[in-house]
């Protein structure tokens, strides 16, 4: 039996009733061949994505700065939670270490831009933001990336830790309503001490919260992870304009099913703004203003 006949049985036996895509999927032969070269096995597999080309982390044997620095972190990370140094509440225990690898790929995409960021934005203006912080788990790399480029940054944290409000979800996003209420700051401080008081943590449901915390005057990398539209384009008012040339904008949830209204709404958002949207693989986006 020839191999791109068992590949063949082994994708009809694992996904029932999907012939005529497998049928499909063999006639365009060059992805074949190139699947075939690295033995059908993906580099990577997590948070809805498999790829099979190198990882900027892994295979290659000369890594970048940036790769080499990345791997470092996440190996600092990975040893804190299996000590229990780094609390990770929105994952059971036995999950925790084999969600890090899932999201591997997330996670470089956070390094890299606040690396960037870093190093790229004028002197002098190396705040770092984030609106939906949970346990500081991008957080932790992003402050990473920051601290590696000098010692001039500082980092502007925003999350009500509570329950997640229905008066501030709209419609298509109500299933949200009640979700995340076993968070707390404190663990979230706890998480994220090494980094000292160079990092500031305000607790409140955005927008509203802007008002009594203490927020940078300029900004150079900002992530939005709020899971819901209405906060996503109040926390893109309030720091775009606080936003240095060259700085990035991260989106988590920017094209994941069920929150196309906030990806519609920053594509909306975004039309009479100056600066430029990527999407990415992993359900990310990026925005780079000019």
């Amino acid at each position: 039996m020839s191999v791109k006949t068992k590949i063949k049985d082994w994708l009809y036996t694992n996904y029932p009733g999907s012939k005529q895509k497998v049928e499909s999927f063999f006639a365009d032969a060059p992805l074949l061949r190139k699947l075939l070269r690295v033995g059908f096995t993906p580099t990577f597999q997590g948070w809805g994505m498999s790829t099979f080309t190198h990882t900027p982390w892994g295979s290659a044997t000369d890594l970048g700065d940036i790769e080499l620095a990345f791997n470092e972190t996440c190996g600092q990370l990975t040893e804190l939670v299996k000590n229990d140094g780094f609390k990770l509440t929105q994952f059971k225990p036995a999950e925790r270490l084999s969600m890090l690898n899932s999201l591997m790929w997330r996670h470089y995409i956070v390094f890299w831009s606040a690396t960037f960021a870093a190093k790229y934005a004028p002197r002098g203006t190396h705040n770092f933001v984030e609106c939906g912080v949970c346990d500081g788990l991008t957080s932790f790399f992003a402050l990473n990336a920051a601290s590696r480029g000098g010692s001039d940054w500082g980092a502007y944290l925003y999350d009500a830790w509570e329950a997640m409000r229905g008066d501030l979800l709209l419609e298509s996003e109500k299933g949200n309503q009640g979700e995340y209420a076993y968070l707390n700051v404190d663990v979230t401080r706890a998480n994220l001490a090494m980094f000292g008081d160079r990092v500031r943590f305000n607790k409140g449901y955005i927008p509203e919260s802007f008002a009594g915390s203490e927020n940078p005057e300029a900004i150079v990398w900002m992530h939005i992870d709020l899971n819901s539209a209405t906060p996503t384009i109040a926390a893109l008012d309030f720091f775009w304009p606080r936003m240095v040339a060259g700085g990035v904008v991260l989106f988590d949830d920017y094209a994941w099913p069920g929150y196309e209204d906030t990806r519609n709404l920053i594509l909306q958002w975004l039309k009479d703004k100056d600066g430029t949207l990527l999407p990415l693989p992993t359900g990310q986006a990026l925005i780079f203003k000019r």
